[in-house]
């Protein structure tokens, strides 16, 4: 339990220095997205003055126009978004255990089936499937996350084709 609370502290410090983190915390007003500056969830309200300040203090500190530093954000978030949603599955059902987690690492959603035929098993056998479901499930979500991250490529280039 402590080791987990440890990992879960770590993460959350670690998340605080990404690049494109978001000043403040996510936001679900959709009122608040702009229709054509491609900033999404990015864009400061029109009468926050001080938040669009702070958004161009951090752009400029980056090298960024605002507008870049606000397409930047708003990929993120489409692919923290992506990744949340993502489900894979690891393991056989038809052995009695199977894995389905998000594309987190480590996964915000884990659900790790055993059925009366995987007991079955035997301790040691549904051990081996239970480690290679998780495997598998592990790798399945490495993949969705490396397709989640192209996904954002493209859009930042679509997007940047735009500003041009």
């Amino acid at each position: 339990m402590k080791l987990s609370s440890t990992i879960v502290a770590l993460s959350l410090a670690a998340s605080n220095v990404s690049g494109f983190a978001p000043i403040s915390a996510r936001r679900s007003i959709a009122t608040q997205r702009q229709m054509f500056s491609g900033a999404g969830e990015a864009a400061p309200k029109e009468d926050d003055e001080g938040q669009l300040a702070e958004m161009e203090k951090v752009a400029k500190a980056m090298g960024m126009s605002l507008e870049e530093y606000q397409l930047g954000m708003n990929a993120r978030v489409r692919m923290e978004t992506d990744i949340n949603d993502l489900r894979v599955t690891g393991g056989d059902p038809s052995k009695g255990v199977s894995v389905e987690r998000d594309g987190n690492s480590p996964p915000r959603h884990l659900v790790i089936t055993v059925t009366d035929d995987g007991k079955a098993l035997g301790k040691e056998a549904l051990e081996k499937e239970l480690v290679g479901a998780l495997k598998d499930a592990g790798e399945k979500s490495k993949e969705g996350r490396q397709e989640a991250q192209k996904k954002m490529m493209q859009f930042i280039a679509e997007q940047m084709k735009g500003m041009a």
